[in-house]
């Protein structure tokens, strides 16, 4: 927790994994950001700690912010009836990099369903969703029988490094790194700090591959195959740590391309994918190497790999 005194204010930043713990605090203002990922029951709670007295005439208030992914969830069907909607896209932030802004616009041809949610600010629909069954777990197992990196690379769009591990014929997923504006000489400095492992690495950038190699880490280049990669993962028992909160985002929205007919496509949307490329990428390279079919096949005891001893 981050804890910030202005005047006689407490400003306090912290990540709500557990809900609970804010039932022993009591506030003037909360701000829900990426409120999507709150529950009516969380905001419940919420609601019942915004108790601090204030002077007359002054009301106590949670913002959210969100992007209005879904039409049917409890923000769009349950909010109380005073909540003031306050609407805004990409037009009003004038901080986005020219490149974002060509990303966002060309959601018009990818999705219709993205563009109206990304850019127009509009309540869509999860639909098509590739990935429907995962669970939310506190940690990575201790030992595990093999595991590695998936990393995609980016810029202006977010550099996201995701520990991958397979233990007890389950797939393992921790967000380790998800940010914009990283260059090799970043990444290189941020896996200094990291447990040596494997790497698996969007294979477009071959240059930033060798780059990394030469600084003294194993990179191999990714599955071009996205069929294969995503079939592999929904072939698992798939669980994310709750301090993925970029990877939970990224998976909720996972879905699958319409052509211009309505069918659904094989290939999903280009568009907040980052993690679930860098998790493919990974999870095809420890297939390739141990032969990891589906969930629940034995490895060999000669390939298993302590985590605890690694880390």
């Amino acid at each position: 927790m981050l804890q910030i005194h202005f005047g006689d204010n407490l400003l306090d930043f912290f990540s709500l994994d557990d809900p609970t713990k804010i039932q022993s605090a009591d506030y003037n203002y909360l701000w829900m950001e990426e409120a999507m990922e709150f529950s009516w029951e969380d905001f419940v709670t919420f609601r019942l700690r915004m108790r601090t007295p204030r002077e007359e005439g002054e009301r106590n208030q949670i913002y959210m912010s969100l992007n209005p992914t879904d039409a049917n969830s409890w923000i769009a069907q349950r909010l109380p009836q005073e909540a003031e909607i306050i609407h805004s896209t990409y037009h009003d932030n004038p901080y986005l990099d020219s490149e974002y802004i060509r990303i966002i616009e060309d959601l018009q041809k990818e999705d219709p369903n993205f563009y109206r949610i990304y850019a127009l600010g509009e309540w869509g629909r999860l639909e098509n969703l590739i990935y429907t069954k995962y669970d939310k777990v506190d940690e990575l197992p201790q030992e595990v029988t093999a595991w590695g990196y998936g990393l995609d690379f980016g810029y202006v769009n977010p550099t996201s490094l995701v520990k991958v591990a397979i233990s007890g014929g389950k797939l393992y997923l921790q967000e380790v790194l998800y940010k914009s504006k990283v260059t090799n000489a970043d990444l290189v400095e941020y896996l200094s700090h990291q447990p040596r492992g494997d790497i698996w690495a969007d294979s477009a950038e071959p240059a930033r591959i060798e780059e990394i190699c030469r600084a003294g880490y194993v990179c191999y280049p990714g599955s071009k195959d996205v069929k294969y990669g995503i079939d592999l993962m929904k072939r698992q028992h798939l669980n994310i740590t709750a301090d993925s909160p970029d990877i939970i985002k990224e998976i909720r929205g996972y879905q699958r391309k319409k052509d211009k007919n309505g069918t659904i496509l094989e290939e999903p949307v280009k568009f907040n994918d980052h993690a679930m490329d860098a998790a493919r990428y990974a999870l095809a390279g420890l297939t390739e190497r141990y032969g990891l079919a589906t969930a629940g096949t034995a490895f060999n005891k000669s390939q298993i790999h302590s985590f605890r001893a690694r880390r």
